[in-house]
């Protein structure tokens, strides 16, 4: 039986500068897998997806408010999030 999906974050899409193209900045070392997926998320989908799971009864009020703080800090800059869904042991 599969076990639960847990999203991890691995980097940004970042505009670019002065009339340069936006680029890919990973935040830390990350293995993928042939054929895996990498998402992006922009922070008005990240903010669409909260309300989502918060009406769903998915996430307590408290952990929803952590997460909007977190989606709120995302600067201006950040276009999107990348994102790996990982198998939880």
């Amino acid at each position: 039986m599969a076990g639960k999906m847990k999203r991890r974050e691995i980097g940004s899409v970042v505009k670019g500068r002065d009339g340069k193209p936006d680029y890919i900045k990973i935040s830390g070392d990350v293995t993928l897998s042939k054929g895996q997926f990498v998402n992006l998320e922009s922070p008005a989908q990240q903010r669409a997806n909260l309300e989502r799971a918060l009406s769903d009864g998915k996430l307590s009020a408290e952990l929803g408010e952590k997460i909007k703080e977190r989606i709120d800090n995302i600067p201006d800059f950040v276009r999107f999030t990348l994102t790996v869904n990982e198998q939880q042991s």
